[in-house]
């Protein structure tokens, strides 16, 4: 399919649906090709690698001697109070 610079500000919709389709769009400039867009590659999700990397990042604190978000935040604001009774 072919779309001019003019054309793609109307016909938005023409060029997602060739997208959808799989059709590479060339988009034109005075009639010479200004550049060519092509629908995204699929990508092949890996659950089980997704999952690992999740528990890696939402767990990077276990190991800390705070047991809940509660006490960690009680333990932080206990600094400040004490540093405004000076």
């Amino acid at each position: 399919m072919q779309l001019t610079t003019s054309q793609l500000q109307s016909k938005h919709k023409a060029l997602v649906d060739a997208l959808k389709r799989g059709e590479k769009v060339e988009i034109t400039y005075h009639g010479r090709i200004l550049g060519v867009v092509h629908p995204a590659l699929p990508t092949a999700v890996d659950i089980k690698a997704q999952e690992v990397a999740m528990a890696d990042f939402f767990g990077m604190h276990r190991d800390a001697s705070i047991d809940t978000v509660e006490d960690e935040l009680r333990a932080i604001r206990s600094n400040r109070r004490g540093l405004r009774d000076l």
